[in-house]
C-alpha cells in the first residue's frame, strides 16, 4: 500500500506534538488534504483531516481547557484500520521526504 500512496505536498509545522501537514493521493485517486502528522513519545502518527466545530453563534467551539474542538471529515471502522492507515501515511511521507521527521522525538 505504501508504494502506491503519493505524497503531493509536505508543510512542516512544529507545534507541540504536531510536525506538519501533508497532502496524499491514494491508489483509488482520492486526494486527502490536511493530513496532520504528529509525534508522541517518539512515535510518529497521522491524523485524518478534520474541521473546527462551529457553534450557533458562528464562533469556533472550545473545550474546557480553551482548545478548539474538531469534527472528523473521514473516519475508520475500527482502531486497527486507522492504525494501518496512519502507518501507511507515515511510511509514504518518510519515503518521499526522508528528513521530514528528523529531530521529531
Amino acid at each position: 500500500m505504501t508504494q502506491q500512496i503519493k505524497v503531493d505536498e509536505w508543510k512542516p509545522l512544529h507545534r507541540n506534538s504536531m510536525r506538519g501537514f501533508m497532502t496524499a493521493t491514494l491508489p483509488s485517486g482520492m486526494v486527502l488534504h490536511d493530513i496532520v502528522v504528529h509525534v508522541t513519545d517518539g512515535k510518529p502518527w497521522a491524523a485524518p483531516p478534520s474541521k473546527p466545530m462551529i457553534g450557533r453563534d458562528g464562533v469556533a467551539m472550545k473545550d474546557a481547557a480553551g482548545k478548539a474542538r474538531y469534527l472528523p471529515i473521514i473516519s475508520f471502522t475500527d482502531k486497527p484500520t486507522r492504525e494501518r492507515w496512519s502507518s501507511a501515511m507515515i511510511a509514504a511521507l518518510t519515503a518521499a521526504h526522508p528528513n521530514a521527521l528528523d529531530g521529531a522525538a
